[in-house]
């Protein structure tokens, strides 16, 4: 086959807005310069994000989320080796916090650090309290096991994902993607009109013809 779907990578930076974890309580100076900090962060100025954290740090040097949060802006701007070493930090002050190691995880995927990254995934996975984390933990998780060919792993991953959340179009191909590569052609065919099923309820035609159309492929060619 001359074309298959691109393995999907379910990522997302997790920031926290200290704000959103006080109710009924005056923001402090620290929390107002850490969301002033996340703001510049959605419009792109990482630096100016980073500033911001540098001072709230200084006022509060022992807030994982303060350093969380700033290694996301160091990841934003390609530092991924500075934003590891941030969030090295947020885990030593909060060795529970699922958002670092799950971040973490991924910039050692942009390394290529793919031990490195599964063990962080593995990590968050044990402090992970929501569905919604679990399935971005499961799903970044599967797309390193298929980057290292470890497809078995791979393929359990997605089949977790799929239990949390069966509704998921690009998941059903990507674990058509790893059912064909291993020559599997009637559980890739199942998963590809499956994603194709999902993609026309949620009315998306052109993903739904797209793998159709790997499914026609395959048919013909084998």
């Amino acid at each position: 086959m001359n074309r298959i779907y691109k393995t999907l990578l379910i990522l997302t930076i997790t920031t926290t807005l200290s704000s959103l974890n006080i109710a009924c309580q005056k923001i402090t100076e620290v929390e107002a310069i850490n969301d002033r900090a996340v703001e510049k962060v959605a419009q792109k100025d990482y630096q100016g994000a980073i500033a911001d954290y540098n001072k709230a740090i200084e006022k509060d040097p022992n807030d994982a989320t303060l350093y969380n949060n700033r290694a996301n802006a160091h990841f934003q701007a390609k530092n991924y080796e500075q934003a590891i070493k941030d969030y090295n930090q947020a885990i030593k002050i909060n060795p529970q916090m699922a958002d670092s190691y799950y971040n973490r995880a991924y910039a050692r995927q942009q390394l290529a650090d793919f031990k490195g990254a599964i063990a962080d995934y593995n990590k968050a996975l044990e402090f992970a309290t929501d569905e919604k984390t679990k399935i971005k933990i499961y799903g970044n998780r599967a797309t390193v096991n298929h980057t290292i060919k470890d497809y078995q792993n791979a393929i359990a991953d997605y089949a977790q994902v799929i239990k949390i959340r069966p509704d998921i179009p690009q998941i059903y191909s990507n674990r058509a993607n790893l059912y064909y590569q291993q020559g599997k052609l009637e559980q890739a065919i199942a998963d590809y009109r499956k994603a194709a099923d999902l993609y026309q309820q949620q009315g998306n035609t052109q993903s739904q013809q797209e793998l159709l159309a790997i499914v026609s492929q395959i048919e013909q060619t084998n």
